[in-house]
Protein backbone atom coordinates (compact mmCIF):
# COMPACT_ATOMS: atom_id res chain seq x y z
CA UNK A 1 0.00 0.00 0.00
CA UNK A 2 2.52 2.66 1.23
CA UNK A 3 4.49 1.96 -2.25
CA UNK A 4 1.72 2.37 -4.34
CA UNK A 5 1.27 5.36 -2.44
CA UNK A 6 4.54 6.49 -2.74
CA UNK A 7 4.19 6.37 -6.58
CA UNK A 8 1.28 7.26 -6.80
CA UNK A 9 2.40 10.17 -9.01
CA UNK A 10 3.48 8.08 -12.08
CA UNK A 11 1.42 5.38 -11.19
CA UNK A 12 -2.27 7.47 -11.07
CA UNK A 13 -1.74 11.32 -11.70
CA UNK A 14 0.58 11.95 -14.47
CA UNK A 15 -1.56 9.20 -16.43
CA UNK A 16 -4.51 10.96 -15.95
CA UNK A 17 -3.21 14.15 -16.71
CA UNK A 18 -1.86 13.14 -19.94
CA UNK A 19 -5.00 11.56 -21.06
CA UNK A 20 -6.15 14.87 -20.24
CA UNK A 21 -4.15 16.69 -22.30
CA UNK A 22 -4.70 13.94 -24.99
CA UNK A 23 -8.40 13.92 -24.73
CA UNK A 24 -8.30 18.41 -25.21
CA UNK A 25 -5.82 17.83 -28.07
CA UNK A 26 -7.96 15.37 -29.56
CA UNK A 27 -11.08 17.71 -29.12
CA UNK A 28 -9.26 20.52 -30.61
CA UNK A 29 -7.91 18.79 -34.01
CA UNK A 30 -10.75 16.48 -34.82
CA UNK A 31 -14.21 16.49 -32.76
CA UNK A 32 -14.58 20.71 -32.51
CA UNK A 33 -11.42 21.78 -34.44
CA UNK A 34 -11.49 25.49 -35.02
CA UNK A 35 -12.50 26.82 -38.86
CA UNK A 36 -9.38 28.44 -40.20
CA UNK A 37 -9.25 32.14 -40.26
CA UNK A 38 -8.13 32.61 -43.69
CA UNK A 39 -10.19 31.68 -46.88
CA UNK A 40 -8.98 31.80 -50.68
CA UNK A 41 -11.58 32.27 -53.21
CA UNK A 42 -11.60 31.98 -56.89
CA UNK A 43 -12.90 34.77 -58.85
CA UNK A 44 -12.63 33.91 -62.60
CA UNK A 45 -11.11 36.84 -64.60
CA UNK A 46 -9.24 39.75 -63.42
CA UNK A 47 -12.02 42.73 -63.08
CA UNK A 48 -14.35 40.65 -63.84
CA UNK A 49 -17.72 40.25 -62.22
CA UNK A 50 -16.69 37.44 -60.06
CA UNK A 51 -13.72 39.67 -58.84
CA UNK A 52 -16.20 42.38 -58.31
CA UNK A 53 -18.07 40.67 -56.18
CA UNK A 54 -15.42 38.57 -54.35
CA UNK A 55 -14.56 42.04 -53.28
CA UNK A 56 -17.41 42.29 -51.46
CA UNK A 57 -17.03 38.86 -50.07
CA UNK A 58 -13.64 39.91 -48.61
CA UNK A 59 -15.08 43.19 -47.11
CA UNK A 60 -17.74 41.23 -45.43
CA UNK A 61 -15.69 38.44 -44.05
CA UNK A 62 -13.29 40.40 -42.76
CA UNK A 63 -15.90 42.60 -40.32
CA UNK A 64 -16.43 38.64 -39.17
CA UNK A 65 -12.72 37.96 -38.42
CA UNK A 66 -11.98 36.06 -41.96
CA UNK A 67 -9.70 37.63 -44.33
CA UNK A 68 -10.02 36.41 -47.95
CA UNK A 69 -7.36 35.92 -50.49
CA UNK A 70 -8.81 36.91 -53.80
CA UNK A 71 -7.40 34.30 -56.76
CA UNK A 72 -7.84 35.32 -60.55
CA UNK A 73 -7.10 33.29 -63.71
CA UNK A 74 -6.43 34.31 -67.31
CA UNK A 75 -9.47 33.99 -70.13
CA UNK A 76 -8.70 30.10 -70.95
CA UNK A 77 -7.20 29.09 -68.03
CA UNK A 78 -9.09 27.22 -65.33
CA UNK A 79 -12.19 28.49 -64.01
CA UNK A 80 -13.41 28.58 -60.08
CA UNK A 81 -15.41 25.27 -60.57
CA UNK A 82 -12.06 23.28 -62.18
CA UNK A 83 -9.66 24.69 -59.29
CA UNK A 84 -12.23 23.82 -55.99
CA UNK A 85 -12.15 20.23 -58.24
CA UNK A 86 -8.43 20.07 -57.40
CA UNK A 87 -7.14 18.72 -53.69
CA UNK A 88 -3.85 20.31 -54.80
CA UNK A 89 -5.52 23.86 -55.50
CA UNK A 90 -5.31 26.23 -52.70
CA UNK A 91 -8.77 27.59 -53.53
CA UNK A 92 -11.64 26.71 -50.86
CA UNK A 93 -14.66 28.67 -52.25
CA UNK A 94 -15.59 30.48 -55.91
CA UNK A 95 -18.44 31.13 -58.06
CA UNK A 96 -20.03 29.33 -60.88
CA UNK A 97 -23.72 29.72 -63.05
CA UNK A 98 -25.66 26.69 -63.06
CA UNK A 99 -25.06 25.26 -66.68
CA UNK A 100 -21.60 24.10 -65.35
CA UNK A 101 -22.75 21.65 -62.96
CA UNK A 102 -22.28 17.95 -63.28
CA UNK A 103 -19.88 18.39 -65.29
CA UNK A 104 -16.81 15.91 -65.04
CA UNK A 105 -14.95 15.79 -62.21
CA UNK A 106 -16.42 19.20 -60.81
CA UNK A 107 -19.79 16.92 -59.30
CA UNK A 108 -18.55 16.51 -55.58
CA UNK A 109 -18.04 20.36 -55.25
CA UNK A 110 -20.89 21.99 -53.11
CA UNK A 111 -22.94 24.74 -53.59
CA UNK A 112 -24.03 26.99 -50.37
CA UNK A 113 -26.70 28.75 -52.29
CA UNK A 114 -27.86 30.44 -55.35
CA UNK A 115 -27.23 34.16 -55.25
CA UNK A 116 -27.80 36.09 -58.48
CA UNK A 117 -28.30 35.80 -62.30
CA UNK A 118 -26.08 35.55 -65.38
CA UNK A 119 -28.29 35.98 -68.38
CA UNK A 120 -27.53 35.22 -72.04
CA UNK A 121 -26.76 38.49 -73.48
CA UNK A 122 -26.71 38.30 -77.26
CA UNK A 123 -25.19 41.36 -78.73
CA UNK A 124 -24.81 42.50 -82.38
CA UNK A 125 -23.69 45.80 -84.11
CA UNK A 126 -26.53 45.27 -86.90
CA UNK A 127 -29.50 46.91 -85.88
CA UNK A 128 -31.58 44.87 -88.62
CA UNK A 129 -30.43 41.41 -86.70
CA UNK A 130 -34.13 41.63 -84.67
CA UNK A 131 -33.43 37.68 -83.97
CA UNK A 132 -31.49 34.87 -84.08
CA UNK A 133 -32.95 33.28 -87.57
CA UNK A 134 -31.84 36.17 -89.34
CA UNK A 135 -27.69 35.11 -88.19
CA UNK A 136 -27.06 32.55 -91.93
CA UNK A 137 -23.80 33.25 -92.81
CA UNK A 138 -23.00 35.88 -89.56
CA UNK A 139 -20.06 35.47 -87.93
CA UNK A 140 -20.88 34.08 -84.23
CA UNK A 141 -18.79 34.71 -81.14
CA UNK A 142 -19.67 32.22 -78.56
CA UNK A 143 -16.99 30.94 -76.62
CA UNK A 144 -14.80 27.92 -77.64
CA UNK A 145 -16.39 24.45 -78.84
CA UNK A 146 -18.32 22.30 -75.79
CA UNK A 147 -18.10 25.22 -73.43
CA UNK A 148 -21.82 25.90 -71.83
CA UNK A 149 -21.87 29.74 -73.98
CA UNK A 150 -21.35 27.22 -77.07
CA UNK A 151 -23.88 24.32 -76.25
CA UNK A 152 -26.49 27.42 -75.71
CA UNK A 153 -26.01 29.16 -78.43
CA UNK A 154 -26.19 26.07 -81.11
CA UNK A 155 -29.87 25.39 -78.71
CA UNK A 156 -30.67 29.13 -79.97
CA UNK A 157 -29.97 28.75 -83.21
CA UNK A 158 -31.51 24.98 -83.76
CA UNK A 159 -34.91 26.79 -81.90
CA UNK A 160 -34.62 29.46 -84.49
CA UNK A 161 -34.05 26.94 -87.72
CA UNK A 162 -30.55 27.66 -88.32
CA UNK A 163 -27.35 25.03 -88.23
CA UNK A 164 -24.78 24.91 -87.07
CA UNK A 165 -22.84 24.91 -90.58
CA UNK A 166 -24.92 27.92 -91.32
CA UNK A 167 -22.65 30.37 -89.44
CA UNK A 168 -19.30 31.03 -88.94
CA UNK A 169 -17.56 30.26 -85.54
CA UNK A 170 -15.35 32.47 -83.75
CA UNK A 171 -13.46 31.13 -81.28
CA UNK A 172 -12.47 33.60 -78.85
CA UNK A 173 -12.61 34.89 -74.97
CA UNK A 174 -15.62 37.35 -73.89
CA UNK A 175 -13.63 40.05 -73.78
CA UNK A 176 -11.73 39.30 -76.91
CA UNK A 177 -14.84 38.73 -78.41
CA UNK A 178 -16.63 42.22 -77.33
CA UNK A 179 -13.74 44.14 -78.36
CA UNK A 180 -13.91 42.19 -81.67
CA UNK A 181 -17.82 43.21 -81.66
CA UNK A 182 -16.80 46.98 -81.55
CA UNK A 183 -14.45 46.85 -84.97
CA UNK A 184 -16.79 44.84 -86.55
CA UNK A 185 -14.47 41.83 -87.10
CA UNK A 186 -18.06 39.72 -85.33
CA UNK A 187 -21.42 39.89 -85.81
CA UNK A 188 -22.58 38.59 -83.13
CA UNK A 189 -21.57 37.77 -79.89
CA UNK A 190 -23.19 35.36 -77.23
CA UNK A 191 -21.81 35.74 -73.34
CA UNK A 192 -23.12 34.32 -69.84
CA UNK A 193 -22.93 36.35 -67.59
CA UNK A 194 -23.91 39.22 -64.59
CA UNK A 195 -24.16 42.82 -65.61
CA UNK A 196 -20.77 43.37 -63.55
CA UNK A 197 -19.06 41.32 -66.35
CA UNK A 198 -16.21 43.42 -68.33
CA UNK A 199 -17.82 42.65 -71.38
CA UNK A 200 -21.36 43.08 -70.50
CA UNK A 201 -20.52 46.65 -68.99
CA UNK A 202 -18.61 47.21 -72.26
CA UNK A 203 -21.57 46.50 -74.76
CA UNK A 204 -24.29 47.60 -73.09
CA UNK A 205 -22.96 51.17 -72.95
CA UNK A 206 -21.31 51.07 -76.39
CA UNK A 207 -22.77 52.71 -79.41
CA UNK A 208 -23.56 51.27 -82.04
CA UNK A 209 -24.64 47.56 -80.45
CA UNK A 210 -28.13 46.18 -79.81
CA UNK A 211 -29.27 43.74 -77.89
CA UNK A 212 -31.49 41.47 -78.87
CA UNK A 213 -34.34 39.48 -77.10
CA UNK A 214 -35.01 35.29 -77.12
CA UNK A 215 -37.74 34.01 -79.32
CA UNK A 216 -39.27 30.99 -77.31
CA UNK A 217 -37.61 30.82 -74.40
CA UNK A 218 -39.96 29.33 -72.50
CA UNK A 219 -39.65 26.34 -74.93
CA UNK A 220 -35.95 26.49 -74.22
CA UNK A 221 -36.12 26.68 -70.45
CA UNK A 222 -38.15 23.79 -70.56
CA UNK A 223 -35.77 21.96 -72.26
CA UNK A 224 -32.94 22.89 -70.21
CA UNK A 225 -34.21 23.22 -66.50
CA UNK A 226 -30.98 25.30 -65.77
CA UNK A 227 -31.69 28.26 -68.08
CA UNK A 228 -35.01 30.37 -66.81
CA UNK A 229 -37.06 33.34 -68.69
CA UNK A 230 -37.00 36.28 -67.42
CA UNK A 231 -37.89 39.95 -68.77
CA UNK A 232 -35.51 42.59 -68.96
CA UNK A 233 -37.56 45.92 -69.05
CA UNK A 234 -36.69 48.69 -70.83
CA UNK A 235 -34.58 51.26 -69.33
CA UNK A 236 -33.85 48.96 -66.83
CA UNK A 237 -29.50 49.03 -67.39
CA UNK A 238 -29.31 52.84 -68.04
CA UNK A 239 -33.06 54.68 -67.96
CA UNK A 240 -31.28 57.90 -69.59
CA UNK A 241 -30.08 56.32 -72.21
CA UNK A 242 -32.84 54.11 -72.40
CA UNK A 243 -30.98 50.70 -72.10
CA UNK A 244 -32.21 48.09 -73.31
CA UNK A 245 -34.78 50.49 -75.98
CA UNK A 246 -37.81 48.09 -75.57
CA UNK A 247 -38.81 44.88 -73.17
CA UNK A 248 -36.63 41.37 -73.98
CA UNK A 249 -36.79 38.50 -73.13
CA UNK A 250 -33.70 36.70 -72.02
CA UNK A 251 -32.58 33.71 -70.62
CA UNK A 252 -30.49 33.52 -67.79
CA UNK A 253 -28.89 30.60 -65.43
CA UNK A 254 -28.46 30.92 -61.57
CA UNK A 255 -24.59 31.99 -60.13
CA UNK A 256 -24.15 29.70 -57.19
CA UNK A 257 -21.64 30.19 -54.22
CA UNK A 258 -19.31 26.98 -54.14
CA UNK A 259 -17.08 25.78 -51.61
CA UNK A 260 -15.08 22.27 -51.13
CA UNK A 261 -17.18 18.96 -49.80
CA UNK A 262 -14.55 19.45 -47.23
CA UNK A 263 -14.82 23.08 -45.94
CA UNK A 264 -15.39 23.38 -42.31
CA UNK A 265 -18.98 23.82 -41.13
CA UNK A 266 -18.69 27.19 -39.54
CA UNK A 267 -16.56 28.67 -42.25
CA UNK A 268 -20.13 27.50 -44.31
CA UNK A 269 -22.12 29.37 -41.98
CA UNK A 270 -19.96 32.66 -42.05
CA UNK A 271 -20.07 32.61 -45.50
CA UNK A 272 -23.99 32.54 -45.73
CA UNK A 273 -24.06 34.91 -43.34
CA UNK A 274 -22.21 37.00 -45.79
CA UNK A 275 -24.49 36.30 -48.75
CA UNK A 276 -27.44 37.11 -46.72
CA UNK A 277 -25.89 40.90 -46.02
CA UNK A 278 -24.49 40.85 -49.62
CA UNK A 279 -27.27 39.34 -52.19
CA UNK A 280 -30.36 40.75 -50.52
CA UNK A 281 -30.33 44.00 -51.61
CA UNK A 282 -32.64 44.56 -54.53
CA UNK A 283 -31.12 45.44 -57.89
CA UNK A 284 -31.65 45.64 -61.57
CA UNK A 285 -32.16 41.50 -61.83
CA UNK A 286 -33.41 40.54 -58.43
CA UNK A 287 -35.88 41.76 -56.28
CA UNK A 288 -35.49 42.68 -52.30
CA UNK A 289 -34.33 39.17 -50.17
CA UNK A 290 -34.65 36.99 -53.18
CA UNK A 291 -31.20 35.87 -52.57
CA UNK A 292 -29.76 33.77 -51.49
CA UNK A 293 -31.93 30.75 -52.35
CA UNK A 294 -30.99 27.39 -51.80
CA UNK A 295 -32.71 25.46 -54.89
CA UNK A 296 -29.31 24.67 -56.61
CA UNK A 297 -28.15 23.33 -59.52
CA UNK A 298 -25.18 21.90 -57.68
CA UNK A 299 -25.48 18.94 -54.94
CA UNK A 300 -26.24 21.40 -52.06
CA UNK A 301 -24.64 20.94 -48.52
CA UNK A 302 -25.75 20.24 -45.39
CA UNK A 303 -24.59 22.52 -43.79
CA UNK A 304 -26.25 25.38 -46.20
CA UNK A 305 -29.54 22.97 -46.13
CA UNK A 306 -29.43 22.95 -42.26
CA UNK A 307 -28.94 27.00 -42.65
CA UNK A 308 -31.96 27.51 -44.70
CA UNK A 309 -34.35 25.56 -42.20
CA UNK A 310 -33.08 27.90 -39.61
CA UNK A 311 -30.49 25.41 -37.45
CA UNK A 312 -27.37 26.61 -36.24
CA UNK A 313 -25.37 26.44 -33.02
CA UNK A 314 -26.98 28.79 -30.22
CA UNK A 315 -23.61 29.79 -29.41
CA UNK A 316 -23.34 31.86 -33.09
CA UNK A 317 -26.73 33.34 -32.19
CA UNK A 318 -25.16 35.19 -29.13
CA UNK A 319 -21.42 35.49 -29.78
CA UNK A 320 -19.54 36.41 -32.36
CA UNK A 321 -18.12 34.52 -35.11
CA UNK A 322 -15.07 33.68 -34.26
CA UNK A 323 -15.54 33.96 -30.52
CA UNK A 324 -18.48 31.45 -30.92
CA UNK A 325 -16.43 28.64 -32.56
CA UNK A 326 -14.16 29.15 -29.50
CA UNK A 327 -16.73 29.10 -26.94
CA UNK A 328 -17.98 25.52 -28.90
CA UNK A 329 -14.81 24.22 -28.16
CA UNK A 330 -13.91 25.26 -24.39
CA UNK A 331 -17.67 24.39 -23.39
CA UNK A 332 -17.86 21.05 -25.31
CA UNK A 333 -14.38 19.49 -25.75
CA UNK A 334 -12.10 21.51 -22.81
CA UNK A 335 -14.72 22.12 -19.72
CA UNK A 336 -15.67 18.18 -19.39
CA UNK A 337 -12.21 16.87 -19.78
CA UNK A 338 -11.45 19.00 -17.11
CA UNK A 339 -13.93 17.92 -14.84
CA UNK A 340 -13.32 13.93 -15.53
CA UNK A 341 -9.62 15.03 -15.08
CA UNK A 342 -10.79 17.18 -11.66
CA UNK A 343 -12.67 14.05 -10.53
CA UNK A 344 -9.84 11.73 -11.30
CA UNK A 345 -7.83 13.36 -9.17
CA UNK A 346 -10.11 13.92 -6.49
CA UNK A 347 -11.61 10.07 -6.61
CA UNK A 348 -7.59 8.54 -6.43
CA UNK A 349 -6.71 9.93 -2.77
CA UNK A 350 -10.53 8.46 -1.81
CA UNK A 351 -9.43 5.18 -3.57
CA UNK A 352 -6.21 4.62 -0.95
CA UNK A 353 -8.56 5.79 1.83
CA UNK A 354 -11.06 2.74 1.17
CA UNK A 355 -8.04 0.75 0.69
CA UNK A 356 -6.82 1.46 4.16
CA UNK A 357 -10.49 1.82 5.57
CA UNK A 358 -10.99 -1.76 4.40
CA UNK A 359 -7.79 -3.12 5.76
CA UNK A 360 -8.15 -1.28 9.10
CA UNK A 361 -12.36 -2.23 9.18
CA UNK A 362 -10.79 -5.91 9.08
CA UNK A 363 -8.69 -5.87 11.69
CA UNK A 364 -11.34 -3.92 14.03
CA UNK A 365 -14.07 -6.59 12.73
CA UNK A 366 -11.44 -9.15 14.49
CA UNK A 367 -11.02 -7.42 17.48
CA UNK A 368 -14.78 -6.17 18.07
CA UNK A 369 -15.48 -10.40 17.38
CA UNK A 370 -12.96 -11.53 19.84
CA UNK A 371 -13.93 -9.00 22.68
CA UNK A 372 -17.57 -10.22 22.23
CA UNK A 373 -15.69 -13.71 23.33
CA UNK A 374 -13.61 -13.23 25.87
CA UNK A 375 -16.37 -12.50 28.50
CA UNK A 376 -18.47 -15.67 27.55
CA UNK A 377 -15.04 -17.81 27.98
CA UNK A 378 -13.68 -16.17 30.55
CA UNK A 379 -17.02 -18.00 32.46
CA UNK A 380 -17.86 -20.96 30.27
CA UNK A 381 -14.03 -22.19 29.05
CA UNK A 382 -11.14 -20.41 30.48
CA UNK A 383 -8.67 -22.31 29.12
CA UNK A 384 -9.91 -21.21 25.57
CA UNK A 385 -8.45 -17.83 26.74
CA UNK A 386 -4.72 -18.45 26.04
CA UNK A 387 -6.08 -19.88 22.02
CA UNK A 388 -7.77 -16.08 22.01
CA UNK A 389 -4.78 -14.34 23.46
CA UNK A 390 -2.55 -16.02 20.67
CA UNK A 391 -5.05 -14.21 18.13
CA UNK A 392 -4.63 -11.17 19.06
CA UNK A 393 -1.04 -11.19 19.29
CA UNK A 394 -0.89 -12.46 15.28
CA UNK A 395 -3.24 -10.14 14.73
CA UNK A 396 -1.04 -6.77 16.79
CA UNK A 397 1.78 -8.34 14.65
CA UNK A 398 -0.30 -8.08 11.33
CA UNK A 399 -1.31 -4.26 12.51
CA UNK A 400 2.14 -3.43 13.65
CA UNK A 401 3.36 -4.42 10.29
CA UNK A 402 1.20 -2.53 8.11
CA UNK A 403 3.20 0.06 5.58
CA UNK A 404 0.49 2.70 5.41
CA UNK A 405 0.88 6.50 4.76
CA UNK A 406 1.69 8.67 7.37
CA UNK A 407 -1.89 10.58 6.71
CA UNK A 408 -3.00 7.59 8.45
CA UNK A 409 -1.03 7.56 11.48
CA UNK A 410 -3.51 8.11 14.00
CA UNK A 411 -5.68 5.92 12.88
CA UNK A 412 -3.28 3.04 12.75
CA UNK A 413 -2.29 3.86 16.90
CA UNK A 414 -5.71 4.09 17.73
CA UNK A 415 -5.96 0.59 16.06
CA UNK A 416 -3.30 -0.49 18.00
CA UNK A 417 -4.65 0.97 21.54
CA UNK A 418 -7.75 -0.94 20.98
CA UNK A 419 -5.20 -4.23 20.58
CA UNK A 420 -3.21 -3.32 23.48
CA UNK A 421 -6.34 -2.84 26.01
CA UNK A 422 -7.60 -5.82 24.78
CA UNK A 423 -5.12 -7.58 25.21
CA UNK A 424 -4.65 -6.47 29.14
CA UNK A 425 -8.01 -7.57 29.80
CA UNK A 426 -7.49 -10.23 28.52
CA UNK A 427 -4.30 -10.95 30.48
CA UNK A 428 -6.46 -10.18 33.58
CA UNK A 429 -8.77 -12.49 33.07
CA UNK A 430 -6.02 -14.94 32.97
CA UNK A 431 -4.59 -14.00 35.92
CA UNK A 432 -8.20 -14.61 38.09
Amino acid sequence: MLLLYRRRWGLFYLPVLSLAILAITWAASELFPLPPRQLVMAAGVPQGGYERMAERYREELWRRGVSVDIVTSEAGAVGPLQRLANPRDPVQAGFAHGLLAERGPEAPVHALAVIGKQPVWIFTHQSGLVHLGLVRGLRVSAGALGSPTRQVTAQLLAQAGVKDTEVTWVEQGATTAANDLLEQRVDVVVVIGSVEAPSVRLLTRSPGVHMMGIDRANGLARREPRLHPMVLPQGTLELRGDVPPRDLTLLYTETHLLVREAMHPALQRVLLDAATEIHAIPGFLQRQSEYPEFQTDFPLSPVARAFSLGSRPWLERVLPYWWAQLAELLLYGVLPVILLTIAALVWIPQLFSLRVNVVLAHFYGELKFIESEIGSLAIDDPKRLKAVLGRLDQIELQVAGLDLPDRFADRWYTLREHLWTAQERLLKLRGR
